[in-house]
């Protein structure tokens, strides 16, 4: 009784909805402060305990994790999580959000990106599909259940955590103590399948920065061309040690596997070297000082991390020691970032609801989608040990993956806002 009522009330305030989320994409720009703040007021209303907890995010204690502080803001963030009790006895469930999106640059846009535009059955604007969407979900599908009057007996925590540019957001709000039985990661993906599929497991994840340093010829003559060869160019080593690292990926793709990975893409673990910087184009005739090579390597949930980069760093050794240049000017192997990877097996308890109530809502049972790295998925469990799956409407053009005009299904998002209520439902009733 209490999911039909639920489902009744969302049918009757679809236009509320609707509405509600582009008050979100309206908002936006306002900045990260102001949107959590006009959030917070929101649980409130909703009936929430509300905690804000605002910190730099160099003060957040991780878990097989890290990042440089070049690739962090370096401002304190702001992080809310409200509390909505039940009566006890029962399972406790976390809805997990994040507030704030890339820095906004809408050159190429053709769609207005901040006013919450619907043509063609689409949303578009700024942020709605990441993670505007998924609050929206978060609040309407407890304003659903509240008023469904459903009596849950476990806590919902509704949590608001900034996440972009490495604000560890989620891991600030564990750490401060919070902890549920289970969690849904409420965001759309960027698949453009919808609720087609959920996440239930991420590859972890490593950025690596490797300098290696030439030697300029000892001749001190005009146009060193003539007489390169009496010097080192570090691009030449640099093409030794990306063919060492392609070599090493070979390797590991024999040795290493994860079935789910291999059935969608047949590997496992993978190398990408995106980038290389030396000399300058205005200089074609000198040996470069530097070459500085830029990679990336995904690997699966039954990897360490700490392993993984073991691994690389022995292997790149081996090289450096069997050549004499290398050997005596040994690369600067800078880590840039790294992220464990994590999974959900399918017969948990989180993730069978979770799946039931999509099929209950669509009439299709939804897959788990192997192929994200990096997910936010992965902090409940480091952190807290807390299961958690990822679900999210339709949507496409995501600006975080290069994309123009950043779109959601309005339809799915209404769909959405009803599995997420069954959930709650399901879970904490």
């Amino acid at each position: 009784m209490s999911q039909s009522r639920a489902f009744k009330w969302i049918d009757e305030h679809r236009a509320e909805s609707i509405e509600y989320l582009q008050e979100l994409v309206r908002r936006y720009p306002e900045g990260e402060e102001p949107l959590q703040t006009h959030l917070a007021e929101h649980f409130r209303e909703l009936g929430c305990d509300v905690h804000v907890e605002k910190l730099l995010p160099t003060d957040v204690q991780l878990n097989k994790e890290f990042a440089v502080k070049e690739t962090i803001d370096m401002v304190p963030r702001t992080h809310i999580i409200g509390r909505l009790r039940g009566s006890g006895g029962g399972r406790s469930l976390m809805l997990i959000t994040h507030p704030d999106g890339d820095p906004i640059k809408t050159d190429g846009w053709a769609k207005p990106p901040h006013t919450g535009l619907v043509e063609g059955g689409r949303m578009y604007g700024w942020g709605v599909a990441d993670d505007l969407a998924g609050i929206a979900m978060m609040v309407e599908a407890t304003r659903a259940v509240s008023a469904s009057g459903a009596k849950l007996r476990g806590d919902v925590y509704l949590m608001s955590a900034c996440a972009k540019r490495n604000a560890w957001g989620i891991a600030a709000l564990l750490r401060a103590g919070y902890r549920t039985d289970a969690g849904i990661y409420v965001h759309p993906g960027e698949s453009e399948l919808g609720m087609k599929e959920i996440k239930s497991m991420t590859s972890g994840l490593l950025k690596l920065r490797i300098t290696v340093t030439g030697r300029r010829p000892s001749k001190t003559e005009f146009v060193q061309t003539t007489f390169n060869h009496l010097g080192v160019n570090p691009i030449e080593k640099a093409a030794a040690i990306i063919a060492a690292l392609n070599r090493l990926n070979e390797e590991r793709n024999r040795r290493v596997y994860y079935k789910a990975l291999v059935d969608a893409v047949g590997r496992s673990t993978n190398l990408l070297v995106p980038y290389i910087q030396s000399g300058s184009a205005s200089n074609l005739t000198d040996v470069p000082p530097s070459c500085v090579i830029g990679a990336s390597i995904t690997f699966p949930p039954n990897e360490d991390i700490d392993a993984v980069m073991a691994e690389v760093e022995a292997y790149l050794g081996k090289l450096y020691d069997s050549d004499e240049h290398l050997r005596t000017n040994r690369p600067a192997l800078e880590w840039i970032q790294g992220t464990q990877g994590v999974e959900m097996a399918e017969d948990l308890p989180v993730v069978q609801v979770t799946k039931k109530a999509i099929e209950a809502v669509t009439g299709e049972e939804p897959f788990s989608n192997p192929l994200y790295s990096k997910s936010d998925l992965r902090t409940p469990v480091l952190i807290a040990g807390i299961p958690n799956v990822a679900l999210g409407p339709l949507a496409g053009d995501l600006a975080t993956t290069g994309g123009v005009d950043e779109w959601v299904d309005v339809d799915d998002y209404v769909r959405s806002i009803k599995v997420l209520a069954k959930i709650i439902i399901d879970w904490c009733g």
